[in-house]
Parts: structure tokens; C-alpha cells; sequence
């Protein structure tokens, strides 16, 4: 589905106009002086418009009309999405002009229109046969108009871009992923001249449109854990947005809404670190009974993490507390009369995975194959580091069990 300015030929629309506007000379007596634009979709036209540009940076929309077997797929208010983004560079106030009719006027409050001001009498006096709509028969012309000036601006964009990149940053998306939202955004709404500069953990961004309005802004975006369904909805906004399907303010509302996505309850992290905890072990080489050990020492060590990250506390003491209490508990398993030979290697293996960052080290391996190495390096050196926190946790803990128990590890 595109729209594209018809610049010749327009009388090949005027059958369609007709449905509009039911008088043909009225129709020639703008047409030629305005701007059309047609919808189309699949190579058919299935929507016009057309639109006169008026003084004082001002503009009229003069008909539109969708053919009936396409009518209540939202291409007409598409359509006017459009056009007032088109014009927003050049005029502050599109007008529309229409009869009393109440599924009209409401439709173009939808679209943003305010009422203006009113021509009494205005279709006996011009039209030769009497106009009616839902039965009612169209005396007065009524205005309606909206304000273009910050219709669509670099800033506003910009700011929509910035934050959909900072939701996606935050929550665990690659740079490239980033990167390519951003100018997505960027390039729907008309802001075509873009330059980004993307780290881990901050965004830069410079863009202009063409028309000496430039702007630029940097976000600070700090390293946090990762949240691959919001990933998701991000994607998909920005696909709606490049569709034109989604208009600024709904983008950004949509944006605020993902943002808020709530965690999932903290009984079902617990049961899954446990589950993970569980059949990683099994799958690494632990044994059924180890691994369904393993499965409860997960369990109780993402009720810490849940609690340190409600106190927010550092990464390192989060995943060196975190390998103290896995090897302790997996030697109180040792310890424990339970019905068959366990090894602590069997047991910690499974359970240390909730702690792993293994998405961060995926995430930092693909940038550095995408030649973000500053990126890349920086997500790695993380995701190493809390491999030496979990290792420092786990070693200190298994290094004071030998030295209590004589230098004897079983």
C-alpha cells in the first residue's frame, strides 16, 4: 500500500470525485489548481484526494473519497495522515469543508479537525440538485481545520526515534537492531538526512530535514537486563510506523505502554530459574537426581536475585552473593541423606545458569561481527566480568569447604 501525488491526467478521477462531490463543474473548478493524491493498493486505486494550497501558508482539503467496496479500512483517514504530514512543512492550517452530516463531521474529529466557522446556505446556492446524506438534506457548509505547524517536526521525530532506540538498547537488542529502528522512524516521517551513533549503553543522534531545521541529542542508556518481549513490540511498532499506520502521538503513547510491559510475577522467574537450573545440569552432564537438586538451589537463588535487584544492588555483589549461595547449598545437598551418590560438580554446573549472561554474550558477539567493536567489546567485558563475579563466588566458597574439610574434596 503506497499514496503517490498525481500530477497529470487528474480528469481520469473525476468518476470517483463524483461520489463525493455529485456536481462535475464544481469539480473542474478546483482540480485543475490543486494537488491529487491516490492510494493505492495491490496496483489499485482505491482511494483519492485532492487538496488546493491556499495563501498565508494555509491549505483546503477539497474531496476525498474511498471506493465503496474498499470503505471502513481506515484508507481514508491513512490518506489524511498523509497529506497532513506532506503539507506540514509548508502550511500551519488544513481546512475541510463538508456538509451537516454527523458521520462525516465525527470522522474528521477523528482525524484531529476542529470546527471553524460555517458558509450558510452554501449547497442550494451552488450546487443544482439538492444534495442529501444519511437522508438528511446538505444546506450549510461547515469548516473544520487543524493545525499543521507541529504536525511533523525534527525534533519530535527525533525524540520518538531516540526513545524507541533507548527501549530497544535497554532491553537487550543488538546495535544494528537499534541503528535500523532509528532510521526507520526517521525516514516515515520525512527527516531524511539522519546520523546515529550507537554505543552499549548511549545513543547520539543528528538529524536534519532538509529545510535548515536540525537537531541533535544524546541518551544515556545504562546496562540492565534484558527483556527480549519488549524487543518484540518495539519491532513491531516501528514496522506499523514505516507502514504509516501509526501516527507520532500513537507511536509515542504505544512507546510509553511498552515501557511499562510489567516483568512476569516473581513465582513464575523463580519456578523458570528453577526449570532452567534444572535441565541445563541434566543436559551438561548431571545426573537426574543432581539436576532435580539443582532445579530447588535455582529456585531459592532467583528469590536473591529478585530481592537484590529490588534493593539495587551492584552486579558484582548480585553474582558473587549468588555463587557463594549456589555452592553452599549444593554442599549442604552433599550433606543431605538423599537417595543416591551426588557430586558438587553435577549440582552447580545446572544451577549457576539463571547468573550466566549468555544474551549479552550472544549480543556482543554479533556486534563485533557487524564491526561495532567498541560496542561489542564493552557487552563483552561485561558479560566476562560476571563470569569472574559467579567464578570468584563459586571458588572462594569451594576453596573454604577444602581448607575446613582437610584438604579433602568429594
Amino acid at each position: 500500500m503506497k499514496i503517490q501525488q498525481i500530477r497529470r491526467d487528474k480528469d481520469e478521477y473525476i468518476d470517483m470525485l463524483l461520489m463525493a462531490d455529485p456536481q462535475r463543474d464544481m469539480i473542474e473548478s478546483y482540480l485543475d489548481n490543486s494537488e491529487m493524491f491516490a492510494l493505492i493498493n495491490g496496483g489499485d486505486v482505491c482511494a483519492v484526494c485532492v487538496v488546493e494550497l491556499l495563501k498565508n501558508r494555509k491549505c483546503e482539503l477539497k474531496n476525498i473519497v474511498t471506493r465503496k467496496k474498499d470503505r471502513g479500512k481506515g484508507y481514508a483517514k491513512y490518506m489524511i495522515r498523509h497529506i497532513c504530514e506532506h503539507y506540514g512543512n509548508q502550511c500551519d492550517t488544513m481546512y475541510a469543508g463538508t456538509g451537516n452530516c454527523k458521520k462525516t463531521l465525527e470522522f474528521l474529529g477523528k482525524c484531529g479537525f476542529v470546527n471553524s466557522h460555517m458558509v450558510a446556505n452554501y449547497y442550494p446556492e451552488h450546487y443544482r440538485e439538492p444534495i442529501y446524506e444519511e437522508g438528511v438534506r446538505l444546506t450549510d457548509k461547515i469548516y473544520l481545520k487543524k493545525q499543521l505547524d507541529s504536525e511533523v517536526s525534527v525534533k519530535k521525530v527525533v525524540d520518538l526515534a531516540l526513545e524507541a532506540g533507548r527501549i530497544l538498547l535497554k532491553n537487550g537488542a543488538e546495535i544494528f537492531r537499534v541503528d535500523e529502528t532509528i532510521i526507520r522512524i526517521c525516514k516515515r516521517f520525512h527527516v531524511e538526512y539522519v546520523d546515529t551513533f550507537i554505543l552499549s549503553h548511549a545513543i547520539f543522534i543528528s538529524a536534519e530535514n532538509g529545510m535548515e531545521e536540525a537537531y541533535t541529542k544524546v541518551k544515556q542508556v545504562p546496562l540492565s537486563s534484558s527483556h527480549l518481549g519488549i524487543v518484540a513490540e518495539v519491532n513491531e511498532l516501528s514496522r506499523e510506523i514505516a507502514e504509516g499506520l501509526v501516527s507520532i502521538e500513537e507511536a509515542s503513547e504505544r512507546l510509553r505502554e511498552i515501557d511499562r510491559f510489567p516483568e512476569k510475577r516473581g513465582y513464575f522467574q523463580v519456578l523458570a530459574a528453577g526449570i532452567s537450573s534444572g535441565c541445563y545440569g541434566y543436559i551438561l552432564g548431571a545426573s537426574a537426581l543432581e539436576s532435580i537438586v539443582a532445579f530447588f538451589i535455582g529456585c531459592i537463588l532467583y528469590v536473591w536475585v529478585l530481592t537484590a535487584k529490588k534493593l539495587k544492588l551492584s552486579k558484582m555483589i548480585v553474582n558473587i552473593v549468588g555463587g557463594v549461595m549456589i555452592t553452599t547449598l549444593a554442599i549442604a545437598g552433599y550433606h543431605l541423606p538423599l537417595p543416591g551418590e551426588v557430586a558438587l560438580s553435577g549440582m552447580i554446573i545446572g544451577s549457576i545458569m539463571p547468573l550466566v549472561p549468555g544474551l549479552a554474550f550472544v549480543n556482543a558477539i554479533r556486534d563485533i561481527a557487524d564491526s561495532d567493536f567498541l560496542s561489542g567489546t564493552v557487552r563483552m567485558i561485561d558479560a566476562l566480568l560476571v563470569f569472574v563475579y559467579i567464578a570468584v563466588g563459586v571458588g572462594v566458597t569451594l576453596s573454604a569447604y577444602n581448607n575446613m574439610g582437610g584438604g579433602l574434596m568429594l
